[in-house]
């Protein structure tokens, strides 16, 4: 009895161990699954820091390089100062015509008659003609220095029965002139353009009326003309507006003047 209970009881313990042997070598293999999870996780971060590298560097504080082009040009003394002494003899040239005006001529105003931006001066006076219209000049400047245009009025006369104003376009060189004439006021237009400093007719409409002819209003009784081609009323019209900015002009008669000293005091303020 006693070597079977021993038998048995080895047998029991042999049992066991194999058991313990078994069960350490199930709890080997979930270490090792462990570990084998893990290693790509290690490398997934690793990529994530490597692909997130070049967004360390903001570009907001990257410096941008200024090619040439980009440069603003750098301007030439000596063109600078030859402009400059440019100007200072084309106020001269203004100082010694408005200087040896007759006294008749009393009446000056600074515009832009063109799109430089030296100013140009509109001369007026307050004495009217022998016909009772209103006198102009224009000084401007061409290529070869100061430019006077004259000849220039308008207004109403006394005998002639002319009614005319004259209207300059700001800084499109456009002069233009609506006028009627006695006994039958119909209307009449001329555009001068401004070229180099030398005021040119450009175009102009005329009208002649027709039997029943009631007034200027009444356009079904006039026989339109621009630039002595016979047109229609609205013709004329469109074309007098293209040729004018849309008649845009202000009157010369309206303009703001100041007198001869004052307009040379201004004048020699811009020499210096």
């Amino acid at each position: 009895m006693k070597k079977s209970k021993y038998l048995l009881g080895g047998l029991l313990i042999s049992g066991m161990l194999v058991m313990s042997g078994c069960n350490s070598a199930k709890s080997d293999e979930p270490a090792k699954d462990v570990h084998a999870e893990e290693e790509p996780e290690v490398k997934e971060e690793v990529k994530e820091e490597v692909k997130d590298e070049p967004t360390v560097t903001e570009t907001e504080e990257t410096p941008v390089e200024v090619t040439p082009e980009d440069k603003e040009p750098e301007s030439d003394p000596e063109e600078a100062e030859a402009d400059e002494e440019n100007l200072e003899y084309l106020y001269q040239q203004y100082y010694d015509i408005v200087s040896g005006l007759d006294d008749k001529w009393d009446k000056f105003m600074f515009v832009y008659f063109d799109q430089d931006s030296f100013p140009d001066i509109v001369v007026s006076s307050s004495t009217p003609n022998i016909n009772d219209l209103t006198e102009y000049m224009i000084i401007t400047h061409s290529n070869a220095g100061a430019e006077v245009n004259e000849d220039l009025m308008d207004g109403v006369a006394g005998a002639g029965g002319y009614r005319g104003t004259l209207f300059y376009v700001p800084q499109k060189g456009i002069l233009y002139e609506r006028s009627s004439s006695a006994p039958y006021n119909n209307p009449g237009d001329s555009v001068y353009l401004l070229d180099n400093g030398h005021l040119t007719l450009y175009a102009t409409g005329r009208t002649e009326i027709m039997d029943g002819y009631e007034g200027p209003d009444d356009i079904d009784h006039l026989i339109w003309y621009w630039n002595d081609v016979e047109v229609s009323a609205e013709e004329y019209e469109k074309n007098l507006k293209a040729e004018t900015d849309n008649l845009k002009g202000d009157a010369l008669s309206g303009l703001f003047y100041v007198d001869k000293e004052s307009m040379l005091s201004r004048l020699e303020k811009s020499m210096n």
